[in-house]
């Protein structure tokens, strides 16, 4: 540890600092006893070839106590380069000669901040007549949400003449507000020349406090990955926690009812539930929880580490310690200061760094080089860029500490504590920043007493309480943890409630460098301070301290530490432990303004990992807790701490026990108990003005529960139990029905549960709300009080009903609703069932969700695909009957094809509609036998229909042929067809389930029989012909068997579709030469088309019968056709047709056909 000099009470010296950096050997100085009359007497330097903890000159004594040692206040300070040397008894030191004299380097600012100018001291030689007093300006610090630029102060050249003494003028930091995006610019002092000749009032600006409440987005820096010299510093990006600002979304009050949908009003306002509408929905809804309007998105930050020390390596010594595992530099040196490192691997600020990087992986290191003759002369601006460049955890392994004597004389440590820097830092400390600090290593020195306490920089809580937020002190012990270390100066009886011990002697560098001392012991807890707030990076620096000190090992032992001692503070460092949060909450940990109570206050966090959420030690401690802000903090623990836990806002979430401590919910406030295993236990009473949620198996309350007017208690109905060992006043609130998961299905048997028991219940008037959250398929009907207890009779609801919630019901959604509640009773009764886990799913899910599901179980595709197959045989028979029309009497023999390409819709109201395309091929011959007609025709199709949504595809393949013969007697005629195909139904389609999407492909083969016979009269009327005509046909469809394959896909056995068919039309042709016209139009009339290929499935997984349903045949068609016949020779014809049907849905179809016929 490097010891720094403070400031005189009448002069200024600049900080020197001397190397203490651990016990014995080599790599230590420890300082020679001094003299009878206390004079200073400096330690020769001793040989550190190996070691990088060299010290040039050692002093056991202060500042202070050089600047009354001085006898000649004549002598003038001599300027050396970059160097402060200590002076003998007749000479004053120098003031350390600017950084000026190096050349100015231009820096890029990485975080798009200003740049930062640099104190520029006087140069000018300063005579002794008086002792000189300090102008001094202490820092404006930025907040690194501001993106405000900061102007650094540069101090007056002018010559100093030592008549008069100077006022002191100091600003402390003003912290800039991070919800203003305001620009701070900072202080310069006046450069007129300054007479000592008195003394005048020391002005300060106290710090303007951020507030924390307001969360803003900044962006993460991210370092230049070249090795960094101050010549050159490249541009570096900063980000922390991103804001998601959600839509807002005002909470729906008791008051505001969210109705049901279908206009559903209870008939009786007064009750919570109409049970004249047949226990079809839920009364009266209430929002379970608000939207937060603000969710924070930092669970990447990291946190960055700075280190204030003599030097650091500028060679490329150190292998890859100070790179991250992609090969990026994080080891960055003098941002934003012209000092440029010097040093080696041995330096003192390169292995304190060291030691950082080989504890914590993720952070950026900050170092600067605060060298003065291989001392830390600190100052204030390197902790300002630091600051500025993010760093909010500083490693201070440097330091100075008094003789006993000194300070008895003085009166405490208040006198040596007191120091501009000082006061600087402890302000920071008090805001936002965490600062860690070498105890010391005076273990050896008993003879001054020094041994006994740590140094003066670990003090400076003493002088604002505040501090101690962000102040950690660290003592070595051995690496067992057993004992102090023999160098290792104690903590002290002041500054035990901020002090902790860890292990200091490590091995650096691929072996190649040593460490001892507590200079490297204050580095591992400064890397565990880093690693337990990128933990948890919504803790303020106050709750990482606790967390770090709270969670110690007893000295010697694996114990949780209970008390602090002046050896080493709260024990020795158990980083694991403080990774899962506090261990206790203290109140020797806390500040006068926390009034007792650990305070949590954090927005709401959408964390993936939610442990970094959670506090899952067992928290003991005499103090209280706090909860503010919208976010959800959990307690996993078995906690015995003794104050009062106070939620005023957000959630306490507790899972296992709260043994001491007494409730109370403030009105914004939730409660919230849940364990799947065992009921939560709390030890004392409750007092809830808010919200308290009791879910999992409930909670056990030894003491009373009381609830508010306006308070709701919230109960899981399925599984919790609210049980209050003594009286439950509920003073007529509301209670919240709730059901957040659903592990066995219920029936649509009514089930009655208590869900509340005390010793003593009362005023409770049966009045309950039911939460926005619960399971769809929960239906409750009332929960009302019985003596003691509080009971809720609830069922599973109907499947329509669920969807008519959501305006989801149509034909085909009641349908299949209907057939998965009887697979839901089948499964209730079925413990095993496949499909148990699909049916859970369902249940649980949201009304919309559970109605996508729905719709994706209809299997309606099935049904509504067979309209494919019909169609196509009839344009088949109605295109092979009006070829054997216009065949009639003909003497040849005729051979005919065609190919029809057809595009059509089906549709029907409640079902998914399907767009249709395809052609059809067929291809005939025939025959005139004297009045008869002989002929064979064959045909093949192939379509493709595109139902909505997620209904599915069909490919159909349809092959077929017919025999038919026609008989024509004078002017009547008779046509008669038998037919026969075969399909293949290549169907696609999706299973939507909540937890899991399955995709399905079946073949569905299908045959085909039909007849068609047509009875007309033909009027010549010439060169027309008109010819009226009724008909009939019949078509027979089997399906065969077909096995989706899949749980919840379908499963169906073979099955008949059956349809009776009748049509009237008319037929015209005229002829013109070789060109022949020809129309038809006509009716067809389905009689049973209604529910024709509905037919009996089954969900796969279950044995329960299902009905499918689809569109249904058209059971009105009018079609007109028109159509052009040309000879080209006297064997030869082409023929066209177009033809458009409208069916009773609306929908229009159309088909054009290209032909040909040959004569012979």
């Amino acid at each position: 540890m490097k010891k720094a000099p403070r400031y005189s009470e009448v002069a200024l010296l600049s900080l020197f600092a001397t190397a203490c950096s651990g016990g014995g050997g080599s790599s230590h100085q420890q300082p020679m006893p001094a003299t009878p009359n206390n004079e200073i007497t400096p330690n020769e330097t001793l040989d550190t070839t190996e070691k990088a903890n060299s010290v040039t000159e050692i002093f056991s004594q202060t500042a202070a106590e050089l600047t009354e040692k001085i006898t000649n206040p004549t002598s003038q300070l001599e300027n050396n380069n970059n160097k402060e040397e200590f002076v003998s008894s007749s000479t004053m030191p120098e003031n350390p000669k600017s950084e000026s004299s190096s050349p100015e380097i231009e820096i890029s600012n990485p975080s798009n901040e200003a740049k930062v100018e640099e104190e520029k001291p006087s140069t000018t030689p300063v005579e002794i007549s008086e002792v000189i007093e300090e102008v001094k300006t202490e820092p404006e610090i930025s907040n690194p949400s501001n993106e405000a630029k900061v102007e650094e102060e540069t101090q007056s050249t002018t010559p100093i003449e030592i008549s008069e003494v100077t006022e002191e003028v100091k600003t402390d930091p003003e912290i800039s507000n991070p919800s203003n995006e305001a620009k701070v610019e900072e202080e310069k002092p006046s450069t007129t020349p300054i007479e000592i000749s008195e003394v005048t009032e020391e002005v300060k600006t106290e710090p303007e406090i951020s507030n924390p409440s307001n969360e803003v987005k900044v962006e993460e820096e991210k370092p230049s990955i070249t090795p960094i010299e101050i010549s050159e510093v490249t541009e570096e990006v900063k980000t922390e926690p991103e804001i998601e600002v959600a839509q807002e979304n005002k909470p729906v009050m008791v008051t505001e009812h969210i109705e049901p949908m279908g206009m559903y009003l209870p008939k009786d306002p007064t009750r919570i539930f109409d049970e004249a509408a047949k226990f079809t929905q839920n009364g009266m809804i209430e929002k379970l929880s608000p939207l937060n309007n603000v969710v924070v998105n930092d669970e990447n930050l990291t946190h960055k580490i700075g280190v204030i020390d003599v030097d650091f390596s500028a060679r490329n010594d150190t292998g890859k310690a100070f790179q991250f595992s992609n090969g990026e530099n994080r080891l960055l040196l003098n941002y934003d200061s012209p000092r440029q490192a010097k040093g080696n691997k041995h330096s003192h600020g390169t292995m304190a760094a060291g030691v950082i990087a080989l504890k914590n992986e993720k952070g950026y290191i900050y170092g600067y080089t605060a060298d003065s003759n291989n001392m830390v002369s600190a100052s204030n601006q390197y902790y300002e860029a630091a600051y500025a460049q993010g760093v909010r955890i500083f490693n201070n392994s440097y330091g100075n500490t008094p003789w006993e004597s000194r300070l008895k004389e003085k009166g405490g440590w208040r006198y040596f504590a007191q120091n501009p820097i000082y006061e600087m830092l402890a302000k920071m400390a008090a805001q936002d920043s965490i600062f860690v600090w070498a105890a010391g290593n005076d273990g050896q020195s008993k003879h001054s007493g020094q041994n006994k306490y740590a140094t003066t920089e670990s003090h400076i809580p003493v002088l604002n309480d505040d501090a101690r937020r962000g102040w950690i002190t660290v003592a070595a012990v051995d690496w067992r943890g057993q004992n102090l270390m023999s160098y290792s100066s104690q903590i002290g009886e002041t500054a035990k409630n901020w002090g902790i011990a860890t292990q200091g002697e490590w091995s650096l560098f691929d072996n190649s460098v040593s460490t001892t001392g507590t200079s490297f012991a204050a580095p591992v807890v400064t890397a565990a301070v880093a690693n337990v707030w990128d933990k948890f990076p919504w803790m303020s620096n106050h709750l990482v301290t606790q967390t770090i000190l709270s969670t110690a090992n007893k000295l010697g032992s694996t114990e949780v530490t209970t008390d602090p001692n002046e050896k080493v503070g709260w024990g020795v460092l158990n980083e694991a432990r403080a990774l899962k949060g506090p261990a206790r909450f203290d109140k020797r940990l806390l500040v006068k303004s926390d009034n007792g109570f650990v305070t949590a206050d954090f927005a709401a966090r959408n964390y993936q990992d939610r442990s970094r959420l959670t506090w899952s030690n067992d928290i003991a401690g005499d103090a209280g807790f706090r909860k503010l802000g919208t976010g959800t903090l959990y307690f996993s623990g078995y906690n015995t701490y003794s104050g009062q836990t106070v939620v005023e806002n957000g959630t306490l979430s507790l899972s296992n026990a709260l043994i001491n401590s007494a409730v109370r919910i403030e009105k914004n406030g939730t409660l919230r108990t849940e364990n799947d295993t065992q009921a939560v236990k709390i030890g004392q009473s409750v007092a809830n003005n808010g919200s308290f949620e009791v879910y999992g198996k409930g909670v056990n309350i030894d003491g009373d529960y009381q609830a508010d007017k306006d308070a709701r208690t919230v109960i899981d109905i399925d599984t919790a139990l609210l049980n209050v060992k003594g009286k439950a006043d509920l003073q007529n609130s509301r209670i919240l029905a709730d059901v957040v998961n659903i592990n066995e299905v219920p029936t649509q048997n009514e089930k009655t549960r208590t869900i509340l028991k005390a010793g003593s219940l009362i005023n409770y008037g049966n009045f309950y709300t039911v939460s926005d959250h619960i399971a769809p398929y929960i239906l409750v009907s009332k929960v009302e009080q019985q003596e003691n207890e509080v009971k809720a009779t609830y069922k599973r609801n109907k499947t329509a009903n669920v969807l008519r919630s959501v305006g989801a019901l149509s034909r085909s959604a009641e349908n299949t609703g209907e057939n998965l509640d009887k697979v839901f009773d089948e499964v209730a009764q079925t413990p095993n069932s496949k499909i148990k886990s699909d049916t859970l799913a369902i249940l649980t899910a949201a009304p919309l969700t559970a109605a996508q599901t729905v719709e994706s179980l209809a299997a309606e595709i099935y049904a509504s695909a067979q309209n494919m197959l019909l169609n196509e045989n009839r344009v088949f028979s109605q295109n092979i009957a009006d070829r054997a029309f216009q065949n009639f009497a003909s003497e040849n023999s005729n051979v005919y094809g065609a190919i029809t390409h057809q595009t059509y819709r089906i549709a029907q109201t409640g079902y998914k509609n399907a767009k249709i395309s395809g052609n059809q091929t067929y291809l005939g011959a025939d025959k005139q036998i004297g009045d008869l007609l002989v002929g064979a025709a064959l045909y093949h199709s192939h379509q493709k229909a595109d139902f909505e949504q997620a209904t599915g595809t069909a490919k159909l393949n349809q092959q077929g042929g017919t025999l038919y013969a026609g008989y024509q007697k004078n002017s009547g005629y008779i046509l008669a067809q038998a037919g026969m195909a075969q399909a293949k139904n290549e169907v696609k389609r999706t299973i939507l389930l909540p937890n899991e999407t399955r995709s399905l492909a079946t073949d569905v083969k299908s045959r085909l029989y039909s007849v068609y016979t047509e009875l007309g009269y033909r009027f010549a009327l010439q060169p027309l012909e008109l010819s009226p005509f009724i008909g009939y046909q019949l078509d027979s469809i089997y399906q065969k068997a077909f096995d989706e394959q899949k749980n919840f896909g379908v499963q169906a056995d073979r099955t008949k579709f059956s349809l009776n068919s009748y049509l009237a039309g008319l037929r015209a042709t005229m002829k013109l030469g070789d060109l022949s016209l020809n129309a038809l139009l006509s009716h067809r009339i389905t009689p049973n088309a209604k529910d024709a290929f509905n037919f009996d499935a089954r969900y796969i997984g279950a044995e329960s019968n299902i009905h499918l349903q689809g569109i249904s045949p058209a059971k009105n068609i009018t079609t007109a056709k028109i159509g052009l016949g040309y000879k080209i020779t006297e064997n030869f014809d082409l023929f066209g047709e177009y033809a458009i049907a409208y069916p009773s849905s609306g929908e229009k179809w159309q088909n054009v056909s290209l032909g040909a016929k040959y004569r012979f």
